[in-house]
């Protein structure tokens, strides 16, 4: 299975990937992550966790493999492989994360 990393920077979203399911997977698990927790209607849970932008980095660290995890449960074909938040040049966190895509043929 490959591995790709995955970060928080804002992106455009390519609407042209319908046909390549794995970009189209990937596209998916970055707007997961780019989606703040309550920002869906009717689907409150669903969404990144904003109030681990408020701890200390390492506990953040420690804390953002499980959120990760939660949030992947949205798109069953990525696992989280690992995870990293650490403070740019900008002062702004940058979360990077791997993921393993398993795409299962039809």
């Amino acid at each position: 299975m490959a591995q790709y990393t995955i970060t928080n920077q804002p992106t455009p979203v390519d609407f042209e990937c319908n046909n390549d399911i794995l970009e189209r997977t990937l596209q998916n698990c970055k707007n997961l992550l780019m989606t703040r927790m309550g920002e869906i209607p009717y689907d409150r849970y669903r969404g990144f966790d904003q109030t681990l932008y408020e701890l200390p980095i390492q506990e953040m660290n420690e804390a953002l493999v499980p959120e990760l995890d939660r949030l992947m449960m949205w798109e069953p074909d990525a696992e989280v492989v690992e995870a990293e938040a650490r403070i740019d040049e900008n002062g702004e966190c940058l979360i990077t994360m791997t993921v393993e895509i398993n795409l299962e043929e039809s």
